[in-house]
């Protein structure tokens, strides 16, 4: 029994050993979050319906409302119509430029072969002034005609941006959802007057979630960005893998949910973790445990 006690002495030695080799990895526990987007109505008009409801599940394109578009498409008309009449007036235009050039362009051939008849004394002084004088006008006559023309393309590009302005107005009476979700809250109902900037939905988007954990100062000295992290729904079934994708860069105490005053008199840094949710087995509002390790 005597010769027992050295042995136990070393399996004793050995567990206060591990127990003090400090490997404990970074982590905490949190409830799962889902990043919410609030749809806005981006023009005015009266609401013809309204295909979805709260707890519907969205993708991205997904209609939400249909608004009036006849105020619109009068405007649209208009415009498209007036660009035709512009389009005719800038064909017209450049048929006189093209005249022009050409009167141009043969006033002063006329010029210099008048030149050299001056020279050579077949032709007088007043016919050289004559064809001079001539070819001074075509030319200016050819540069008032490039200024007309350039003048109608500056409105036809003015009206090309009124019209996609007004067809970007048009689009705007069907808002679609920008995110894969579900609708948390519905703003509006068919009949409805909306106005600009007035909400729609809320949508949660669940094709990722996060979690916000808190760590103390030397927890935190171990942890960075894009490190991978495990996320454990505590359920058994499985794990979840996600990422650190934000630092706190300013201690805080700890939140006002944890339950005892004491550990929440304590300073630490906050740590989001953001975990992809394609399969939507996690759901927003699910109490999770996290732990951080390097990559």
């Amino acid at each position: 029994m005597r010769n027992a006690w050295p042995v136990l002495f070393i399996a004793a030695a050995a567990i206060l050993a591990g127990c003090s080799d400090d490997t404990v990895v970074p982590g905490g526990s949190g409830l799962l979050e889902a990043t919410e987007v609030t749809i806005s109505a981006e023009t005015s008009g009266r609401v013809l319906t309204a295909s979805f409801s709260e707890g519907a599940a969205v993708n991205p394109g997904d209609t939400l409302l249909v608004i009036d578009t006849t105020r619109v498409d009068l405007e649209l008309a208009s415009a498209q119509a007036n660009r035709r009449a512009i389009e005719a007036n800038l064909k017209t235009a450049r048929g006189q430029t093209d005249q022009a050039r050409q009167n141009e362009t043969y006033l002063v051939s006329e010029r210099n072969r008048v030149e050299g008849l001056l020279g050579s004394g077949t032709a007088t002084r007043r016919q050289f002034d004559q064809i001079t004088h001539e070819a001074e006008q075509a030319t200016l006559a050819h540069r008032t005609a490039e200024a007309a023309a350039a003048a109608i393309e500056a409105q036809l590009e003015r009206i090309d941006a009124d019209i996609a302005r007004i067809e970007r107005t048009r689009r705007d009476c069907f808002p679609t959802s920008p995110v894969t979700g579900t609708v948390l809250e519905k703003y509006v109902e068919k009949g409805e007057l909306l106005t600009p900037g007035r909400a729609i939905a809320k949508i949660a988007a669940l094709d990722s979630l996060w979690v916000k954990v808190y760590l103390s100062t030397a927890a935190l000295a171990d942890v960075k960005l894009g490190d991978l992290a495990t996320v454990d729904t505590e359920s058994g079934e499985r794990t979840y893998q996600g990422r650190v994708v934000w630092t706190s860069d300013q201690a805080e105490f700890t939140p006002k949910n944890v339950q005892t005053a004491k550990s929440r008199a304590n300073l630490v840094y906050a740590v989001k973790v953001r975990i992809p949710n394609r399969d939507r087995t996690l759901k927003a509002g699910m109490p999770v445990y996290v732990k951080i390790k390097e990559q």
